[in-house]
């Protein structure tokens, strides 16, 4: 995202945080009790920067991309950075 757009993304933070707020709780109700709400809007800004095609450039859709998140989207996003992070770790003799 252009700097601009991210200004925006955290000028909107506040403007959109009642669905902010109410995605967090459902996350919460289906068991994703430890997730904050730093550490969503940070999952939420990363989310909406892997949009290529159709990155969210006004209020309404950063808002609808917020509430199409799944916990799944979230969980998938925990594997992925757990894989990156091990694979620096990792031995590169295991992979022979």
């Amino acid at each position: 995202m252009p700097d601009g757009q991210i200004d925006d993304m955290e000028k909107w933070r506040t403007i959109i945080e009642p669905f902010l707020k109410s995605k967090l709780n459902e996350f919460h109700l289906l068991g994703l009790n430890h997730l904050k709400m730093d550490e969503f809007w940070q999952f939420v800004k990363e989310s909406l920067e892997k949009k290529k095609d159709e990155k969210p450039e006004r209020i309404h859709e950063v808002v609808a991309a917020v509430m199409a998140l799944t916990v799944n989207d979230y969980m998938n996003k925990l594997r992925v950075d757990l894989f990156k992070n091990s694979s620096k770790d990792r031995d590169p003799s295991f992979f022979r």
